[in-house]
């Protein structure tokens, strides 16, 4: 390595045997490069943009002389702590650069010493290490917010104790406890720290310095502070199993003394950068993880004769943008080194570009998406229309016409890129009915979308049956049906649509008819098949259906138009049994009394009928009747069909009036009660309208006197039946 240029200065204060201690590096948008170097008692900031001829800027004091002190950047905010004295955390704005440098805060609330501090850039958070409030675990400040007035976020203690220094990458803390090992924790939730894995055992185990994570986040080199320790190469990818892949170490001085002792490790690419006490800075390849390589060395303190003690370089930072390496030594100060040998791969330079990710017909409610190329800066502004959107962040999804761009900034530059239109095409429609279909019949049926467009592309549960011109589709089989309309390039897919092809039941009944059709007496019956899963329904001239059913023998016993419904799970069809004039409906006889002398209407045959009971050889059309009773005559019509008359009541006096008891009835006309008196016990009294029907009924009880109650009847002329054992007597009432 060479050295292009160094700084160092008189009458600086020291802290026993320490005049300098660490460093680190700054790039300002303009390409200018700057250190900050830690002395016992200052904070210097310099400009090394030419870096042969450092020129200090300015220099800021702590409380006291101190060993220790570190720094680390964040946008262009550098924040500084001490492991002894007061100081707390001290920030200090870099925008100025290079013409000043000013203190802006200085936090004393929550520590007020250090050993180290680490920022997770990306994450937006400062880790507080080895501090005098918490130095066995971590306190953690939130900078996304304020990055002069940082948030505290947690204060955490670790399972390994103290903790000495700490490389957090997306919340992921790898932690040096000293004697105690390496530890891996998550620190996502400042709240609810996760322990991942640890090292505690390990071969040429020290005091456990301080570690550095590669870019892949793979592997981890660390330090261990102790003479002639070897510097370690893990495999991190599993924190549970930590792996140690390689040792390697520097010993300018060997093979007479062999005890150096690493420092701080840094990583770039596939070198690791180290600050060797006594023996300078030393470069290492990587990329052969079992068998490291030094590559290249630069010696900060050349008077070294052992490795005694604790002199020459304190700490190195690897990652100006021109390549450069500045190196901080105890005694002489800065160092500015060109690594000759290797050609570092230079960061990229700050770029609002995007990639677009997008269909190659843009239609709306399609998806964009745009990703900025460079990932982990500190700010993302997406602008539609030259006016910021609400999103944040390194990616952006749009749906809406426009003109997009991005101004994204590293905490320090800032570059918008140039703006992008793009332009949502109309979408079609595609529509399908909501309910599903079911056709029945011989008939190939045909669906189609009342959706208007140049193509359209037909699928069947899932799977693509037709395409073409047509909005209709002619189908063979049942199914979830789709169609996709494409217009102008864009295209949607409908609903689907639930399309049922079903069977015709079969039609097929019977009838089964009587040799004769007689309204009332005589019954046709429907027989129907009973299919499995056909069922029926039965109406009569539009009334409510008589029932459902899978199969039946219905009995059809009047005229009307019978509707006969035959239906399968999906398919229907209607049979009408149109019987209007098939029942004949029977002559109802009428009978005409004279005397003694009963005629039937006129008929084909004739039956006569006492008291319910057909009299045997009364088959003519008159009877000549003999005995007191209810008479009725059955008659056969000319279609065969039967029909019973009217009962008529017929009084015979069958006893001369001498045989009669003697009978008193008074009053007679009456108008309410009549009394019947008789020389005899009277069983039962009957009351008879004109016309032979039977009023009413009263039981004589055997009693030689019955009282009747004539005055709810109407006037006019009734007829008296009074019956002794089984003798009767007919008398004529008059009702007033």
């Amino acid at each position: 390595m060479s050295l292009l240029g160094s700084w160092d200065t008189l009458g600086l204060p020291m802290a026993g045997s320490v005049k300098y201690n660490d460093i680190w590096g700054y790039a300002d948008c303009e390409g200018r490069e700057f250190a900050i170097l830690g002395s016992a008692r200052y904070i210097h900031f310099l400009d090394i943009t030419d870096s042969g001829s450092p020129r200090e800027i300015g220099r800021f004091p702590g409380s006291v002389n101190s060993v220790w002190r570190d720094f680390k950047t964040y946008g262009h905010y550098a924040y500084a702590v001490a492991d002894q004295g007061s100081d707390g955390l001290m920030i200090f704005d870099l925008s100025a650069l290079p013409d000043t440098v000013s203190l802006v805060n200085q936090i004393t609330t929550h520590f007020l010493t250090s050993h180290n501090i680490f920022i997770d850039e990306a994450k937006g958070r400062l880790y507080v290490a080895g501090s005098n409030s918490r130095s066995n675990g971590v306190i953690i400040l939130g900078l996304s917010g304020n990055p002069a007035d940082p948030e505290l976020l947690g204060s955490i203690p670790l399972p390994g104790g103290y903790i000495h220094d700490i490389y957090v990458r997306n919340h992921i803390a790898y932690c040096s406890h000293g004697s105690q090992g390496l530890g891996i924790y998550n620190l996502s939730d400042p709240g609810n720290l996760a322990a991942l894995g640890s090292l505690t055992t390990y071969p040429e185990q020290g005091y456990n310095h301080s570690s550095w994570l590669s870019e892949d986040g793979s592997k981890l080199v660390f330090a261990d502070e102790t003479h002639g320790r070897s510097l370690k190469l893990a495999d991190v990818s599993n924190p549970a199993e930590i792996t140690v892949l390689s040792l390697f170490k520097s010993a300018l001085l060997a093979p007479a003394v062999t005890s150096s002792i690493a420092h701080n490790p840094f990583i770039r690419g596939q070198y690791a950068i180290i600050s060797y006490y006594h023996d300078g800075v030393q470069i290492f390849d990587l990329s052969v993880p079992g068998d490291v390589q030094r590559v290249a060395y630069y010696d900060t303190y050349p008077e070294n004769v052992n490795y005694a003690g604790y002199q020459g370089c304190w700490g190195v930072y690897p990652y100006l943008p021109s390549g450069n390496i500045i190196a901080s030594d105890i005694t002489h100060g800065l160092f500015v080194l060109s690594a000759d040998s290797i050609d570092f791969e230079a960061p990229s330079a700050l770029s609002a570009a995007f990639e677009v990710a997008a269909p190659a017909e843009l239609c709306e409610g399609d998806t964009v998406v745009l990703t900025a190329v460079q990932q982990g800066l500190s700010d993302y502004q997406w602008m539609k229309d030259g006016q910021p959107l609400e999103a944040g962040g390194p990616v952006l999804q749009l749906t809406e016409s426009g003109a997009y761009a991005l101004a994204a900034s590293n905490g320090i530059c800032q570059d918008t890129s140039e703006s992008v239109e793009f332009q949502f095409a109309p979408r079609p429609q595609a529509i399908l009915p909501d309910s599903s279909l079911t056709f029945c019949g011989d008939a190939p049926p045909v669906i189609s979308t009342p959706s208007q467009g140049e193509w359209y592309v037909w699928y069947l549960d899932g799977l693509e049956v037709s395409q073409g011109p047509s909005p209709e589709l002619g189908i063979t089989q049942g199914g979830a049906y789709q169609v996709e309309v494409r217009e102008g390039g864009c295209s949607a897919l409908s609903n689907e649509m639930e399309v049922i092809l079903g069977a015709m039941p079969n039609p097929a009944y019977s009838l089964a008819y009587p040799p004769t059709l007689c309204l009332g007496s005589d019954t046709i019956l429907l027989s129907l098949p009973g299919e499995s899963g056909q069922f029926y329904t039965i109406s009569i001239d539009g009334s409510q259906t008589i029932d459902t059913l899978e199969s039946l023998t219905f009995p059809i016993f009047a005229n009307g138009v019978y509707h006969l419904g035959i239906f399968n799970e999906y398919c229907a069809l209607e049979a009408i049994l149109a019987l209007e004039s098939t029942f004949n409906e029977p002559e109802i006889p009428e009978i005409a009394a004279e005397g003694n002398v009963l005629t039937s209407s006129g008929a084909s045959s004739y039956q006569w009928y006492l008291d319910g009971a057909p009299i045997p050889g009364a088959q003519e059309q008159s009877y000549l009747a003999e005995e007191s009773g209810e008479y009725s005559v059955e008659t056969a019509d000319g279609n065969g069909c039967t029909a019973f008359s009217e009962p008529i009541s017929l009084f015979i006096n069958a006893l001369s009036e001498t045989h009669f008891p003697a009978l008193r009835l008074f009053p007679n006309p009456v108008a309410g009660r009549l009394i019947l008196q008789s020389d005899v016990p009277i069983r039962e009294v009957r009351l008879f309208s004109p016309e032979g029907r039977q009023l009413f009924i009263v039981n004589g009880g055997m009693s030689d006197e019955v009282e009747i109650n004539m005055g709810g009847m109407p006037a006019g002329n009734y007829l008296l039946q009074a019956i002794y054992g089984k003798e009767v007597q007919n008398h004529m009432i008059i009702k007033e």
